[in-house]
């Protein structure tokens, strides 16, 4: 299901801070952990910052092959292929997948 698309209606801008993900960029075999700060709705032009322990990383959307978070406390959240997406009946998969690749349970983000 999706989270939010881009459309031709005129939309407000809102700020949207994933405080704890999963994020897999283009180009790079591992995955880096840590915060997203992006503008919605989303588009092409989207710009996401990404925050980690060592540094601070701005790409454009297309640059991002899938950020994985907690949604809630029953549901994870996806931005994969330029939209995104969430999941409640997966849940339990993939709190203990994650909790494997980044050595932590994800923190709920909304």
């Amino acid at each position: 299901m999706k989270i939010s698309i881009a459309t031709r209606k005129k939309h407000t801008m809102k700020e949207i801070k994933i405080k704890d993900a999963i994020i897999g960029l283009k180009g790079k075999k591992q995955p880096v952990f840590g915060s997203v700060k992006y503008q919605t709705p989303l588009n092409r032009n989207s710009i996401f910052e990404i925050k980690t322990k060592e540094r601070k990383i701005t790409v454009p959307l297309h640059q991002l092959k899938l950020v994985v978070f907690k949604l809630n406390e029953r549901s994870f959240g996806f931005i994969f292929k330029n939209q995104a997406y969430f999941d409640k009946q997966d849940f339990n998969e993939w709190d203990k997948d994650t909790k494997r690749l980044a050595s932590h349970e994800l923190q709920p983000n909304f």
